[in-house]
């Protein structure tokens, strides 16, 4: 099960000016009406006036990609992506209409194109520190993992005091193996935007990861007390609380998490786990077999239903259970033999 909490993607407006040269241009006046009414809210008469400036002059390519913009505050995602489109094909190296056309397409999982969309607007303007962390993301989304953290490493250092940057920077860092790599960028993170309970929240995992276990908590803690309402906060307080044999704290954690995402089979799964340690058998067989109809190819599902079914007598029950755990493809040959050694230590219930 993946851990990365992404942030949403940065989308650079850049600003409502012209860019580039072109004052002389018949199109300029109705640019700068229409870019006075965008600002003033008008999106339908900085439409008109944007649509006036295109037909002004055709090989413009600022009219389009305003266009572009109000067309997004519309809600209208497909009209925008014309436009942007129509603005490259007159401006090849507009990096701000590359920019906004790959945030587009990341949103509508076109990882391949966005990355595409995002070099050709650092490609255009190697300092445009949104590019290279959109691009980030992209290559994220794709897998690159080492890309993905090389373009999060330019938009730092291009801007180096937004946390957001850092933060991603230190998720992919986490995710290539590089502990104190990301470590350091999550502690800068959380000291530029100590109010993004996201950068607590990765903090704390990874925090856990090195088995710093009451620090992960006070991260953890933290990231609620920002945001009670951020389900994974609780979910991995909840996974901390059990390393520190708080149980009780543990299981109340996993209740939270559990009912802010009742339909996330893995939160299910982890309350059951809590609640087995609290010797709570039956509520926790509900909750395995509650993990199990959400999702019956989560391992760590069918995993905590066999011991809550072990821990409840059932041996019958948790062999089935087990043998189901075994059969997925991902379960590793280590821990189909620890399934098989909790089965057979079961006893059956007087």
């Amino acid at each position: 099960m993946s851990t990365l909490m992404c942030l949403s993607l940065v989308v650079a407006l850049a600003g409502l000016e012209p860019p580039g040269g072109g004052k002389g241009s018949p199109a300029t006046a109705l640019l700068e009406k229409g870019s006075a009414l965008f600002k003033q809210g008008d999106t339908a008469g900085a439409l008109q006036a944007f649509e006036g400036a295109a037909k002004a002059d055709p090989s413009d390519a600022r009219p389009h990609y305003l266009r572009g913009l109000a067309l997004e505050k519309k809600g209208d995602a497909a009209a925008a992506e014309t436009a942007y489109r129509a603005a490259i094909s007159r401006k090849a190296d507009f990096a701000e209409a590359h920019n906004n056309l790959g945030a587009l397409l990341l949103g509508r999982s076109d990882a391949t194109g966005a990355a595409r969309e995002f070099e050709a607007a650092v490609k255009a303007r190697p300092a445009y520190a949104e590019a290279h962390f959109n691009l980030g993301q992209a290559r994220d989304a794709l897998g690159g993992r080492a890309d993905a953290a090389g373009a999060y490493r330019d938009a730092v250092r291009l801007k180096p005091t937004d946390g957001a940057y850092r933060l991603n920077l230190g998720v992919a860092l986490r995710k290539q193996g590089d502990v104190d790599g990301a470590l350091a960028a999550l502690k800068e993170s959380v000291r530029l935007a100590p109010k993004e309970p996201l950068g607590w929240v990765n903090l704390g995992m990874l925090q856990s990861d090195k088995k710093s276990y009451d620090d992960a908590a006070a991260s953890l803690e933290r990231a609620t007390k920002l945001k009670p309402e951020l389900a994974l906060g609780w979910n991995r307080l909840g996974r901390v609380e059990l390393r520190r044999e708080k149980v009780d704290h543990a299981v109340e954690a996993q209740q939270r998490a559990r009912k802010l995402e009742p339909k996330n089979a893995a939160f299910a799964a982890d309350l059951c786990r809590a609640l087995i340690e609290k010797k709570d058998t039956a509520h926790a067989v509900t909750e395995c077999r509650a993990a199990v109809a959400l999702d019956g190819k989560n391992p760590l599902a069918r995993y905590e239903l066999g011991k809550a079914l072990v821990a409840k007598g059932d041996c019958a029950e948790a062999r089935k259970e087990m043998d189901r755990f075994r059969a997925l493809p991902e379960v590793k040959p280590e821990a189909k033999e620890h399934a098989d050694a909790i089965v057979k230590a079961c006893k059956r219930a007087p």
